[in-house]
């Protein structure tokens, strides 16, 4: 997954919007025989991350979670502008990320979510989502949140 990709769905969801920040990041990092996924998360995260569980997710349940998330239209009070999530560049973008997390998926034999209780590098408030892939290898980390 490219970070750059994912500062431009950032930076659009963040445009014109009301109390509403997003944060995206992919940290990728070489996954060594016998490491914890929870050890992998720290490394990748920092000593200060407090991690509240990690659980196998169904891979059907990824793709549909990461879109609510980023179509997430808030209220009246906070949210992101309804210009921009129903633009065409807005859901360009949404795709190729979508795609991406599709071939990450492909490439992984486990797939985790995980929950933080202390140390998340964005602050939650309305929705946030983390996701460890783990192949032979590898191990790519898609963190998301979304602040005010």
């Amino acid at each position: 997954m490219i970070n750059t990709l994912l500062s431009k769905i950032s930076d659009l969801l963040n445009e014109g919007a009301l109390n509403y920040s997003v944060f995206l990041r992919t940290y990728e990092m070489v996954a060594r025989e016998g490491i914890s996924s929870s050890e992998l998360v720290c490394l990748a995260l920092g000593p200060s991350v407090v991690i509240n569980g990690i659980r196998n997710i169904a891979v059907t349940d990824i793709l549909p979670e990461i879109e609510a998330s980023l179509t997430y239209a808030g209220d009246s009070g906070a949210g992101p502008s309804a210009d921009v999530l129903n633009s065409a560049n807005f859901k360009s973008l949404l795709a190729e990320i979508l795609a991406d997390v599709r071939n990450t998926i492909k490439e992984s034999q486990r797939v985790e979510q995980f929950w933080l209780e202390e140390g998340h590098p964005a602050y939650p408030v309305f929705w946030d989502f983390a996701f460890l892939f783990r192949s032979s290898n590898k191990a790519v980390i898609f963190i998301g949140s979304r602040s005010d």
